[in-house]
C-alpha cells in the first residue's frame, strides 16, 4: 500500500527498541483485515456526502482510497455527469434495478453514500486558578481550547445486487489547549483541529474496506547470560529478522527444556511467523513450566491472530515477514 511520506516516517520511529527493566520490547507491524471483504470489487465510486463537511470528506475519502493502491477510484466530477444525465440520485436511494443500471454505465463494482450528521466546532476559555512562583509573584495562567467534532454514516452499496455490504456509523474528536500565563493564549487553529477529526473519521472508513497494518508491542523474557540463543534472537525480532529468531529461540528451548523464557521467546516467534499452531504449543508449554497468566493470554490472542491471518487471505492480502 502507498502511504503519505509522514506516516512513513511516524510508522518507522515506532520500530525503536524501547527496554523495560530486564525485558525487551519492540514494535511489531501486524495487518489487520478489513471489515467486509471486497475482493474482486477492484472499481469503486464516491456517491454523495450529504451535510455540513460532506464536500471535504467525499474528497477525502476519494484521495485516501487512492492512496491504499487497493481500488481504482471514479473521478467524482464524472460520476455526478453520469448520474444527472440518467436523472440518477447519488444520494444512496437506489434499488437493484437503478444499481446495475449505474454499475454499467460508471464501470464500478461499489459505490459509497454518506451522511455527516454533526460537523462542529467548539472553542472555550477560562482562567486558571491563580498560583505562585518561587519568587512569591502570583501568576494567572489562561486556557483557550478548541473540540471538533464529527459524526459520519457510511452505506457500502454493491452495484451489482443493489445491497448495502455495510453500513456504519462513526464518530471522531479531535482538540487542541493552549495555555499562557497572565495573558489570554492564541486560539487554536480551528480549521485544521476540524480536519483533524474528518481524517480520524475517513481512517475508520478505510478500515472498514481495505486491510491496515498498525504496530503492537511485543515484550520478550529477559536474556539469560547462560543462554547466549536468547539475546541473539531478540537481537535479530528487533530488526523483524524472524526466521532467525526463530532458530535461535528453538536451539534456547531445545537445550533449556525446562526455562519458562525460552518458550515464551519461541511461542512469540511462531506468533509473527504466522506459524499459529506452533506459537499455541510453545506458549503451553511454557505454561507447564510454571503457571502463567500472560500465556493464557497469549494462546488468546494467538487465536485471534490466526483468525485475522484467515480472513486476510480470503481478502486476498496476506502480509509475509521476513
Amino acid at each position: 500500500m502507498r502511504a503519505k511520506a509522514q506516516w512513513i516516517c511516524s510508522l518507522l520511529t515506532l520500530m525503536f527498541l524501547t527496554t523495560a527493566g530486564c525485558a525487551s520490547s519492540v514494535k511489531v507491524p501486524v495487518t489487520r483485515p478489513a471489515e467486509i471483504n471486497l475482493r474482486g470489487n477492484n472499481k469503486i465510486a464516491i456517491g454523495e456526502i450529504r451535510g455540513d463537511g460532506g464536500q471535504f470528506i467525499a474528497d477525502l475519502m476519494t484521495s485516501r482510497l487512492f492512496e491504499t493502491g487497493q481500488f481504482e477510484v471514479v473521478d467524482r466530477s464524472n460520476l455526478a455527469r453520469i448520474m444527472k444525465e440518467h436523472s440518477l440520485n447519488m444520494s444512496g436511494a437506489i434499488d437493484q434495478k437503478t444499481a446495475a443500471h449505474l454499475g454499467k454505465l460508471v464501470a464500478a463494482a461499489v459505490i459509497v453514500f454518506g451522511n455527516v450528521s454533526t460537523y462542529k466546532y467548539d472553542l472555550s476559555k477560562w482562567p486558571g486558578k491563580r498560583w505562585t512562583d518561587g519568587k512569591g509573584v502570583p501568576h494567572t495562567t489562561y486556557h483557550a481550547k478548541g473540540v471538533s467534532r464529527v459524526t459520519l454514516s457510511v452505506q457500502v452499496v454493491g452495484l451489482t445486487t443493489g445491497t448495502v455490504l455495510a453500513a456504519k456509523t462513526i464518530s471522531k474528536n479531535s482538540e487542541q489547549e493552549c495555555t499562557k500565563n497572565d495573558a489570554w493564549p492564541a486560539d487554536p487553529d480551528g480549521e485544521a483541529i476540524m480536519r483533524a477529526a474528518a481524517y480520524d473519521a475517513v481512517n475508520a472508513f478505510i478500515k472498514m474496506i481495505v486491510p491496515y497494518t498498525e504496530y503492537v508491542e511485543v515484550s520478550f523474557a529477559k536474556s539469560d547470560s547462560n543462554i547466549p540463543e536468547l539475546e541473539r534472537g531478540i537481537n535479530f525480532a528487533k530488526t523483524g529478522q524472524w526466521a532467525d529468531a526463530l532458530d535461535q529461540f528453538k536451539a534456547a528451548a531445545d537445550n533449556n527444556p525446562q526455562h519458562q523464557g525460552a518458550f515464551w521467546n519461541l511461542g512469540l516467534a511462531y506468533e509473527y511467523s504466522a506459524m499459529f499452531g506452533q506459537a499455541e504449543d510453545a506458549f503451553r508449554k511454557a505454561d507447564q513450566i510454571k503457571p502463567c497468566e500472560k500465556c493464557i493470554k497469549e494462546i488468546a490472542n494467538v487465536k485471534r491472530r490466526a483468525a485475522e491471518h484467515k480472513k486476510l487471505g480470503e481478502q486476498g492480502f496476506i502480509r509475509t515477514t521476513n
